[in-house]
């Protein structure tokens, strides 16, 4: 999910500790839980940092180890311990502990239902987990945790605000549960009208009966969207044409994080006016009419060597694909 999604689930989280008599009745308690559940809901991300080491390295990193079960558990402890120590409540050091793996771990099955993914398996396993369920950014998540944080921040501790929350937090699991279950449900759509599929993939748009779709066949790829029971097939795209430009590249850093993430990489090549190459790597499942918008580009002069190596994201937040 997004950073916002994100700490919107940590006010809501805090919101749930009004249950427990103790945080309801003293207020710097349930101030160190709410501490606890911004920092937690937001730990993994501190992968960001990677950022100034540059984007490839960024990219390689991103929602790996920081996400991985086992940080789940040094994340929570160092969370706890430091807010027990600032807010001086020693005696609440495992309740403060335990909100904050809450935190951590809701922050990454949350990633979970994205198609981007995350490798919450690390160090045990490289795999990519996702299930492709829910937006990066979802409407009806951001509103239902909006209103519930904005009761909570107005009334404070009280019996309206943890309502809310529990409410917001009710509808949350029954709602992402549907779309998974949704998801499932138009991935063997896909699967029946493209009999002979080799891999199907299925990303969620922004609206509920929206999706976008791709599907490996022998003769290529077909790439389209559902709207409801509307088939909108958007084109077919033939097998990579291989050439040594291509051959080139595939030892090249930026294309190297690209595979090592992708599920259906898609390579494709140009001829520049003076006489170079742009060799450009995608991941399929990311596709939209105009671009790729994950990519890898990498630029050769004429004698096959590497000039300009690039990756990243060439979208704005608010178009598909929503990951």
């Amino acid at each position: 999910m997004d950073t916002g999604s994100h700490l919107l689930f940590g006010v809501t989280l805090a919101g749930l500790a009004s249950f427990s008599p103790e945080v309801a009745s003293e207020p710097w308690l349930a101030a160190a839980v709410l501490s606890v559940t911004l920092m937690g809901s937001h730990a993994p991300d501190l992968d960001s940092i990677l950022r100034w080491k540059g984007q490839d390295v960024y990219l390689r990193h991103h929602r790996g180890l920081s996400h991985s079960i086992p940080a789940w558990f040094a994340w929570a402890a160092a969370i706890g311990a430091l807010a027990s120590w600032g807010w001086g409540g020693g005696e609440h050091i495992f309740m403060l502990m335990g909100f904050a793996f809450a935190a951590v771990s809701l922050h990454v099955l949350f990633d979970w239902t994205n198609a981007y993914g995350v490798q919450m398996l690390l160090p045990f396993r490289k795999a990519w987990l996702h299930l492709d369920a829910v937006c990066l950014t979802d409407p009806l998540l951001v509103i239902a945790h909006t209103a519930s944080a904005v009761i909570f921040a107005v009334s404070g501790a009280g019996p309206l605000a943890k309502w809310a929350c529990a409410i917001s937090w009710g509808l949350t699991i029954a709602y992402v549960a549907w779309r998974i279950v949704h998801h499932e449900v138009v991935v063997r759509r896909v699967r029946r009208r493209y009999r002979r599929w080799k891999a199907v993939h299925v990303l969620p748009g922004l609206w509920w009966f929206r999706w976008q779709y791709v599907v490996q066949t022998d003769e290529g790829y077909e790439m389209g969207t559902i709207d409801g029971k509307r088939w909108l097939p958007c084109k077919h795209l033939p097998f990579s044409s291989h050439h040594e430009c291509v051959e080139a590249t595939r030892h090249v850093s930026a294309v190297r994080t690209l595979q090592e993430f992708a599920k259906r990489e898609y390579v494709s090549w140009s001829v520049e006016s003076d006489g170079s190459y742009l060799v450009t790597w995608t991941d399929l499942r990311f596709w939209r009419e105009k671009d790729w918008p994950y990519r890898a580009e990498v630029r050769l002069d004429g004698q096959m060597n590497v000039v300009a190596e690039k990756i990243g994201w060439y979208k704005k937040a608010w178009e598909a694909p929503y990951v």
